[in-house]
């Protein structure tokens, strides 16, 4: 296929107008005038912006289906019989239909990362996904790229109406270094019977994945870091309520953080969001990644809505963009595969008349993931 006369935004802070070739999926050449090939599908994109496909690096796409569908509140990613679950992987939780029936492509978004809750101290690991498919394991683009955990008031809410720890952020953040002490610790012994919580952690100590750490607060970040810091592993600082310009140890200590927006929620921590202050600390060079609604009851368009508020403080796309698809990419490690409109990497690629950040007319007119039409405008939208 070949996308003529198109305008390009490259998710990394371009813009230029060029033609795209995609072969197998990826895309094969960036140039002007390139030439149709025999049998080649010519699209001609003169007029259209086109962009890559948003990411939304948390969500639980894929598991809870709509209440009208398939899988509702099937709660697959919440394990709750034990706040300490590292060894799970949340890619068995992950139903391809439960995430194509969602028509994500018709909002933009061509890929997902998707997480257990916040609702245990250690989750399991995340994985990445493509959003349409049946097959979740044609769908799975990286398999544990971060290790889920969470501070969050959620855990002691959960286990303290059962009467059971945790009941309180003591123990949360007493657990929080204690499980990793004794994973510094862990060694296999011949004969004795393995532990794979300490070996699932032991991948974060060693730096092969990720600690992805949901907070509430800026205390409860602080904290954290105070904690982890004998064990300098990668951390990812998750919801970024409360942060504001004032959070120079983010900068300092290089921490990416990932923004999940306040819709749907009378969470008054939530309701604390700063997006100028967090708009302030990227300017100064803070990777931050905008990312959808903590909640089960997901809004297709929130990753769109979250950026189109980043725009109105940073009125420069060339910013925002990279918040929505290069730097979540990154972050979820994936930016060798997709995230950006670059050669070689998989055309992840959203046709737009207007420019979404921009105008309120926009509209999709078609969702390519892999180089495969998943949305086309006119389509009918089955899921509510």
């Amino acid at each position: 296929m070949l996308i003529k006369n198109g305008r390009i935004h490259d998710g990394k802070g371009k813009i230029f107008e060029s033609d795209i070739r995609i072969e197998k999926g990826k895309i094969l050449k960036i140039g002007k005038d390139l030439k149709a090939g025999k049998n080649e599908e010519v699209v001609n994109a003169k007029g259209l912006e086109v962009f890559p496909g948003f990411i939304q690096t948390l969500s639980s796409w894929g598991i809870n289906g709509s209440a009208t569908e398939i899988r509702p509140s099937s709660d697959d990613n919440d394990e709750l019989s034990d706040p300490i679950t590292p060894q799970l992987n949340v890619k068995y939780a992950f139903n391809g239909r439960a995430a194509t029936v969602q028509q994500l492509g018709a909002f933009g978004l061509t890929t997902i990362g998707v997480t257990p809750t916040d609702n245990n101290l250690f989750g399991g690991t995340m994985a990445v996904f493509e959003v349409d498919g049946l097959n979740p394991f044609e769908m799975l683009i990286k398999d544990e790229i971060g290790m889920k955990a969470s501070v969050r008031k959620n855990v002691k809410m959960i286990y303290g109406k059962r009467n059971a720890a945790p009941q309180t952020k003591m123990w949360l953040f007493e657990q929080l270094g204690e499980q990793f002490r004794k994973a510094s610790e862990y060694k296999i012994e011949k004969g004795k019977e393995r532990d794979m919580k300490m070996e699932a952690l032991q991948k974060v100590l060693k730096k092969k994945m990720p600690l992805f750490l949901s907070v509430d607060t800026k205390q409860d970040a602080l904290h954290a870091l105070e904690i982890l810091k004998p064990y300098r592993i990668k951390l990812v600082l998750c919801n970024g309520y409360e942060i504001d310009e004032n959070a120079k140890w983010l900068l300092d200590k290089k921490i990416p953080l990932v923004v999940r927006s306040n819709a749907m929620t009378m969470d008054e921590t939530a309701m604390k969001l700063d997006l100028k202050g967090i708009a302030a600390l990227s300017e100064k060079g803070l990777k931050v990644a905008l990312s959808g609604v903590d909640s089960h009851w997901q809004i297709r368009e929130d990753v769109l809505w979250l950026g189109i508020n980043m725009m109105r403080i940073l009125k420069d796309e060339k910013k925002v963009l990279p918040m929505m698809t290069s730097i979540p990419a990154e972050i979820l490690s994936v930016s060798d595969v997709t995230g950006s409109i670059e050669e070689g990497k998989r055309a992840d690629i959203v046709l737009w008349k207007n420019n979404p950040l921009e105008s309120y007319q926009a509209e999709i007119i078609t969702t390519y993931m892999g180089g495969k039409a998943i949305y086309r405008k006119g389509d009918e939208l089955r899921c509510m």
